[in-house]
């Protein structure tokens, strides 16, 4: 008689960051809530986004990211209306029952951590900019937009900055463009606008993509760091 191997659950309120389409295909990217864990999957509650199991979705919590199957929604009317089960989708990310793991992102959820730690961009000196590589490949956690439009084409894509460097920037996007893409940036932080070309350099499917800058104006450089001054001075750095 075949036995149904049931992992573990173990009961966690963290925040996690969920990227990815609803049901209807519009993008979704919110704050959900864990219920409870297990080594391979995760109970979340606050997402009233699918009427069914089956989209791929990606998950952030501190520096940690991955990709999720929904493999279970709640019914409307009852208790469980808004929660969802997933099932991570890469090997050894996210491990959420083994002590040391549970530790960690409990830590990361209270630390609140300036960035998430990604493959580097690929940070190449901005034209111009006479600073040391060491400086530049520092990034700093940023709350404003950025418009990306690929050169020679007329669409353009609103995007969610989530960290800049003077080398580059991370923008959150369920439709991030192919690696090597040569792209036109605006970036509106605080009370700045900065203008840049650049390419397409790490993308994460329904997440985000990175942007290395490979032409900026003396003006437009200025803004940047003036506007990376100011994120030091709220302590956002990452070193």
């Amino acid at each position: 008689m075949l036995q149904t191997r049931v992992e573990r659950r173990n009961s966690h309120q963290l925040p996690v960051r969920v990227f990815g389409l609803d049901s209807a295909g519009k993008p979704v990217n919110r704050t959900a809530w864990t219920v409870d864990v297990s080594q391979h999957g995760v109970r979340l509650k606050g997402l009233p986004c699918w009427n069914g199991p089956g989209e791929t979705i990606g998950l952030r919590l501190g520096t940690e990211k991955a990709r999720f199957r929904v493999v279970w929604v709640g019914k409307q009317g009852t208790p469980q209306e808004g929660q969802v089960g997933l099932l991570c989708l890469e090997a050894g990310k996210f491990t959420w029952g083994s002590p040391a793991a549970s530790r960690t992102f409990a830590a990361a959820a209270a630390a609140a951590p300036a960035v998430m730690q990604r493959p580097p961009i690929g940070i190449a000196s901005v034209q111009g900019g006479g600073l040391n590589n060491r400086r530049q490949e520092l990034r700093y956690m940023a709350s404003g937009g950025a418009k990306i439009q690929e050169i020679g084409s007329h669409a353009s894509h609103w995007t969610t900055l989530d960290d800049i460097s003077l080398g580059g920037c991370y923008v959150e996007t369920t439709s991030p463009l192919p690696p090597g893409s040569r792209v036109e940036v605006l970036v509106h932080l605080a009370d700045y606008q900065i203008f840049a070309r650049g390419e397409v350099t790490a993308v994460h499917r329904l997440i985000g993509m990175g942007v290395r800058f490979t032409e900026m104006t003396p003006s437009n450089r200025e803004r940047l760091q003036t506007a990376i001054h100011l994120l030091i001075q709220t302590g956002a750095a990452h070193a």
